[in-house]
C-alpha cells in the first residue's frame, strides 16, 4: 500500500511539470528557456546570496557548459557578477547585482499577474481548491528540503 501511494503521488508530481510550464511558465510565446533559467537562477541567487556555477547548476540541472553561457549571458545583461569565493581563491561564485534583483521582482509581479488573469477563467470553487491544495502541496514538500 505504501509503494502503491508513493507511486501515485511520483505519477501526479511528473503529470503537473507539464501542465505547469504550459499554464505558467510559457503562458505566453515571448518567454523562452534562456529566460526561464535565468529567473531561476536569480531565484536561488536571491536567497544564497553567492554561490559557485557549479553549485547553481546541480540545483537547477543545467549542464556545466550551459551553465557557463547561461552566466557569461547573464552577467553581460548585468544581472549577475563573478566573486571571489573568499575560502577558496580558485572557486568562482556568481552573485546577483541590483539589477538583478529588481528584474526578478519586476518577473515575478508580471508573472502574478499573468497567473491571476489566466486563473480568472476559473469559477470560485475550483480557485479555492486548487488553492488549498497548492498551499498544502508546498508544505509536504517543504518537508523533502529537510529531510
Amino acid at each position: 500500500m505504501a509503494e502503491d501511494i508513493r507511486d501515485r503521488a511520483a505519477a501526479a508530481l511528473l503529470a503537473l511539470i507539464p501542465l505547469y510550464y504550459k499554464n505558467v511558465i510559457r503562458h505566453r510565446p515571448s518567454i523562452n528557456g534562456i529566460q526561464v533559467a535565468q529567473l531561476h537562477t536569480l531565484g536561488v541567487l536571491m536567497k544564497s546570496k553567492s554561490m559557485p556555477m557549479s553549485e547553481i547548476g546541480n540545483r537547477l540541472y543545467i549542464s556545466r557548459p550551459y551553465m557557463t553561457r547561461l552566466a557569461d549571458i547573464m552577467i553581460a545583461d548585468g544581472l549577475v557578477e563573478r566573486q571571489s569565493d573568499p575560502a577558496d581563491r580558485r572557486v568562482i561564485n556568481l552573485a546577483i547585482t541590483e539589477k538583478g534583483k529588481k528584474y526578478l521582482r519586476q518577473s515575478i509581479n508580471w508573472y502574478s499577474r499573468d497567473l491571476k488573469e489566466n486563473l480568472s477563467g476559473l469559477n470560485d470553487s475550483d480557485i479555492g481548491k486548487l488553492c488549498t491544495a497548492l498551499e498544502d502541496a508546498y508544505q509536504i514538500l517543504s518537508k523533502l528540503q529537510q529531510g
